[in-house]
């Protein structure tokens, strides 16, 4: 069986750290023979330490599938945004001066004004945060927009104008774009065929908007705590957040050879 787990509000609580009885509990899965894999929106920067402590070494999937890695860490697949399209987005919603924003690409962040608060969060650990300028333009791994109020109106305007674009509106205002094809539904496939594993013998594990994919997907999808309703309308059952040890105790109550 592969285990396949979202890390913020699904293993990962709000104070950005994994319980250890969570981090015991999927130890006990990988000693009872089962993988596991992570499938996240962060970057890979802000990921590694994650997989350290799960024990995961590869592969996995970063930025909402939009890379995904190796377990010596070379890339298997990956989607860009071209550098047309990331010119046209920044300077058609970058000339709000309300409005900030960053593209990124690698361990680097591309965004107005480096001092602003709005990227002083948790996904930007060990990254570079940097000045954007017009020469700096470059294919891109993901664009993130402050849009707070405009968000809705950006989410439709960029689906109508980039299809093929992946687009994430969050409840705090931000909104995440990225390439073609990449979400977590094919990043979980791709690792599946990577690992021989069958569709069927995988269980993913979520909450928001970007697991949607992912839980489709998966041969048996479980909703994370105070989940998204397009999560709950796929999933096949929900557990408790991770504050509440909702991943452990599904892990005790079904995997054998965890409580070994």
């Amino acid at each position: 069986m592969l285990l396949a787990f979202d890390l913020d509000n699904t293993v990962v609580t709000r104070g950005n750290e994994i319980p250890d009885p969570i981090v015991r509990a999927v130890a006990a899965a990988r000693r009872a023979g089962h993988l596991v894999t992570v499938l996240t929106g962060r970057p890979k920067a802000s990921t590694l330490p994650f997989l350290d402590t799960l024990g995961v070494a590869g592969p996995y999937a970063v930025n909402h599938g939009a890379i995904v890695f190796g377990e010596d860490d070379a890339v298997l697949s990956r989607s860009l945004i071209a550098a047309p399209v990331v010119d046209r987005l920044v300077h058609r919603y970058g000339v709000d001066e309300g409005l900030e924003y960053a593209f990124m690409f690698d361990d680097d962040i591309y965004v107005r004004d480096p001092e602003d608060p709005r990227w002083s969060w948790a996904h930007t650990l060990n990254r570079n945060v940097l000045a954007f300028h017009k020469d700096r333009v470059r294919d891109a791994d993901k664009i993130v927009f402050s849009a707070d109020a405009a968000g809705p109106r950006m989410l439709l305007e960029i689906r109508d104008e980039h299809p093929e674009l992946m687009r994430y509106l969050w409840p705090d205002g931000f909104l995440e774009v990225t390439g073609p094809g990449a979400h977590k539904g094919a990043a979980l496939a791709h690792i599946c065929r990577v690992l021989g594993v069958a569709q069927r013998d995988t269980v993913a594990f979520g909450d928001g908007i970007n697991d949607v994919t992912m839980l489709e997907w998966a041969g048996h999808a479980v909703a994370v705590g105070d989940a998204h309703p397009d999560v709950l309308a796929v999933a096949d059952e929900r557990i408790e957040e991770p504050e509440a040890l909702g991943v452990a105790t599904w892990l005790e109550a079904h995997v054998q050879g965890v409580l070994s």
